[in-house]
This record gives C-alpha cells, sequence and structure tokens, in this order.
C-alpha cells in the first residue's frame, strides 16, 4: 500500500468508522479541510469505500492504532518493506507526508542521516510555497542531495531556502565544540530551531550501516563499545537506551548539535525509519518522547508490538 493510498484509507475509517467530521480529522491528521475532503472523494472514485470499508485496504490499521496507543504517538504510518532498496519506500512515504502538510510557508527542521537525505531528495513541493530548511547539527551537507541530483528540488527549488550548521558533526575535544557553539554562525542557525513548524529525524541503529559510521566519526570497535553502555540507538548522534534514557558518552561533549531533549519541545516531530534492525532503536526513541510521527515499514512496525 502507497502512503497516499494508506492516508485515504486512514481519513475514510475516520469519516466512515469512527464518525468524526471533516474538521476533526483536517485537526487530528494536520491536514487542510480541502485535501481532507479531497481524499474522501478519492475514496469513492477507488472504491475504497464501497458499503463498508475494504479491509484488503486497511490491513495495517489495527497495528498502527496498536502502536499509537502503546507509545502515545500523535500519528503513524505504515508502508510494505522494500525489496529493492532499504529505505526507498518509507522514505518516499515521508516525503509525501510533508509534501500534503504544506500549506503555506513553512520552516524545517532536518536531522543527521541518510534516511532525512532520501526523504529530502524525494521532496517535490509546490513552487508558491516559501520553504527553509534548517539543520539541527553540523555534518550535514555532506550527505544532502545535491544539486546534480536528477529526482531532487532540494537545492534547484528557487522557494527552497539552506540555513546548514557551517561545521563537521564531530570535533576532537569538548574544549572545541564549546568554542564552535558559541561562534556567531553556527549560533544563528541554532536560534532558528525552535521557531521550527516541522522536524524531520532520522532514527540511527548501532551497526556498520549507520551514518556517523559511514562518515569515518566512528568505528566498529566505538560501536561495540557503545552497545556495551546499554545503548540501543541514537537520534541527532546522541545515544540512548531502549527506555529512551541518554547514555552518558564523552563523545556527546564533542558534538556540534543541538541536545536530543530539544526534540520534546519542537512542533511535530516527524521520524522516518524502518528495518527490522532498527526496532530497539525506534522502541527507544518512541519511549523517551522524542517524536510525534512516525513513519516506517512493516517490518520495524511488527516489532515495535512484539
Amino acid at each position: 500500500m502507497s502512503y497516499e493510498n494508506d492516508l485515504i484509507t486512514k481519513i475514510a475509517w475516520k469519516y466512515y468508522i469512527e464518525g468524526l467530521t471533516q474538521n476533526e480529522i483536517s485537526e487530528s491528521l494536520n491536514l487542510s479541510r480541502m485535501k481532507v475532503i479531497k481524499y474522501l472523494e478519492k475514496a469513492k472514485a477507488n472504491h475504497v469505500i464501497q458499503f463498508r470499508i475494504d479491509l484488503e485496504k486497511i490491513n495495517y490499521q489495527e497495528l498502527q492504532q496498536e502502536i499509537k496507543e502503546k507509545y502515545q504517538l500523535k500519528d503513524i504510518y505504515i508502508v510494505p518493506a522494500s525489496n529493492d532498496t532499504e529505505s526507498e519506500n518509507f522514505t518516499l512515504a515521508a516525503a509525501q507526508y510533508i509534501e500534503d502538510r504544506i500549506t503555506g510557508d513553512t520552516l524545517i527542521s532536518i536531522g543527521y542521516g541518510e534516511a532525512v537525505s532520501k526523504t529530502l531528495g524525494h521532496l517535490r513541493i509546490s513552487t508558491k510555497y516559501n520553504v527553509t530548511f534548517v539543520s539541527l547539527s553540523g555534518g550535514v551537507k555532506f550527505y544532502m542531495p545535491t544539486a546534480i541530483d536528477t529526482r531532487s528540488d532540494y537545492y534547484t527549488n528557487p522557494n527552497y531556502k539552506h540555513y546548514i550548521i557551517p561545521s563537521p558533526l564531530m570535533v576532537s575535544s569538548e574544549k572545541l565544540a564549546k568554542e564552535m557553539l558559541a561562534e556567531k554562525p553556527i549560533r544563528n542557525v541554532l536560534e532558528m530551531i525552535p521557531h521550527s513548524n516541522m522536524t524531520i529525524m532520522g532514527i540511527g541503529a548501532l551497526n556498520d550501516k549507520a551514518t556517523i559510521v559511514k562518515e569515518g566519526y566512528l568505528n566498529s570497535m566505538d560501536i561495540d563499545i557503545i552497545k556495551t553502555q546499554g545503548a540501543a540507538g541514537d537520534m541527532l548522534s546522541q545515544f540512548y537506551d531502549i527506555n529512551g534514557d541518554l547514555i552518558d558518552l564523552d563523545l556527546h561533549k564533542q558534538l556540534i548539535s543541538s541536545e536530543i531533549g530539544i526534540l520534546k519541545s519542537l512542533n511535530h516531530v516527524v521520524a522516518v525509519a524502518g528495518g527490522a534492525h532498527k526496532r530497539e532503536a525506534i522502541i527507544g526513541a518512541l519511549k523517551g518522547g522524542y517524536i510525534d510521527v512516525l513513519i516506517t515499514d512493516e517490518a520495524a512496525a511488527r516489532g515495535l508490538v512484539e
């Protein structure tokens, strides 16, 4: 099921089964009322709505509801696991989720990681909106979509602005990190973040595929040591345990990054992560209360309720 079909079914379910009004659905899903009407019309045209909702087309609804209630999420979207590229399905869904919720000029904070990069690469936002992207950490520019990537309008859309922290993700000492965080160009970007309308985050698992390892900031031995200290995953390159509690690590003091706790105060934090290997990392992020909306695949979602 695609992201759009899942959203159509979700809206149809809320309208015809739960009995919510179009305005109530609009508020609960953070969509405009016109989009709700549009998707209800599509539900009829696509035969999702007949005399009842086609149960074959809502096979994730019960699972989504169970996860929402268990972890007190505002919302969740589940897509099938991709057979081709590990994160293609849920990053496509995440891009469409973002597109649907941009109804005016918007400031979007972006985290660190490959899932965020792929999500941005899939974005196709109307040029009638001015969209500003601001990075939550250093090191972001090294894996963002490039201007020559024909799939992406991230750098070529004339109504996109970018404020990227001009630094690496991690430096050699706590002293240097403090000095850099005090520098005006970096401080100016960090001061924009609390004004974000939406935040897009990845969730890192503890393995060699993690972006922080691929970029050379940590190696396999570092990851093994961090695991022994009880880490389950990371967000903003800050490692937490299965309950979402931050692990006390010296490397956190060397980061040029917003602190992970800021996520609890930001508007509409959307996490993009999938794959069975990220089960513990996602659970820790959910229990820690760092995210509002999860966009994931079935492989990860089923692990969240086992």
